[in-house]
């Protein structure tokens, strides 16, 4: 399912072969399995954060950057352990603000969706919802936890409320969202004009998110060679 793809990235990598013949070539894709930030890089930056804390035990926006460095590093090397401390620093960061920081409300629920704990993300976007700040991104991932809880009334309320045809984020969701609906060949239209965003944008995560979801249509609609 292609949100569930939000928080790590995964490529998919068609192979196909007809006489043994080879149709993908590795220079293709190398590139987007290259983190820009190395394992050891993004260590170091959730020490400095330890560390700043360690020292200002009371400046908690500290706790948001180490829960920052802390995703990152999930999303580099898969490992849980990251994702449930940035968790933590995330729920000790909310305590201190009274739930008044959007921000970190979305944060954390980001963590959950990453987690699939949908409906305890759902609980902190209501929050951020009532809080406003930075909303149109707020019913974004609204609309990704109502889905993924199979409340379609509520998911097609904030798909329609963040409705903009030159926004790569509007169109993935509306991929998705006629994918959900048995149109495949709509899923397909929209996500392609996504890529097209994405190719425009020249950012590198953007355009592998954007192929890698297009891949996953092209493959299901058996439109191999579009795949190569």
């Amino acid at each position: 399912m292609i949100l569930k793809k939000i928080f790590p990235f995964i490529l998919l990598v068609v192979v196909f072969s007809c006489n043994s013949k080879q149709v993908t070539n590795a220079e293709d894709y190398n590139t987007y399995l290259t983190h820009t930030d190395s394992q050891t890089e993004l260590l170091a930056a959730a020490q400095i954060w330890t560390d700043k804390l360690d020292a200002n035990p009371n400046q908690f926006p500290y706790l948001g950057k180490r829960a920052s460095a802390y995703s990152k590093l999930f999303s580099a090397t898969g490992n849980i352990e990251y994702l449930k401390q940035a968790e933590y620093d995330l729920l000790e960061a909310i305590k201190v603000t009274n739930e008044k920081n959007g921000s970190y409300l979305k944060s954390l629920a980001a963590n959950y969706i990453s987690q699939h704990r949908f409906k305890e993300a759902l609980e902190k976007l209501k929050v951020a919802e009532a809080i406003g700040d930075k909303i149109n991104g707020t019913k974004k991932m609204l609309f990704d936890v109502h889905l993924e809880l199979g409340n379609y009334i509520e998911a097609e309320s904030y798909l329609e409320a963040i409705k903009n045809t030159s926004d790569f984020d509007y169109l993935i969701r509306l991929a998705k969202w006629e994918d959900h609906n048995g149109n495949l060949e709509g899923a397909i239209e929209n996500m392609e004009k996504a890529t097209q965003i994405a190719e425009s944008s020249n950012l590198k995560g953007m355009m592998q998110w954007a192929y890698t979801n297009s891949a996953d249509f092209y493959g299901h609609a058996g439109d191999i060679q579009k795949i190569i």
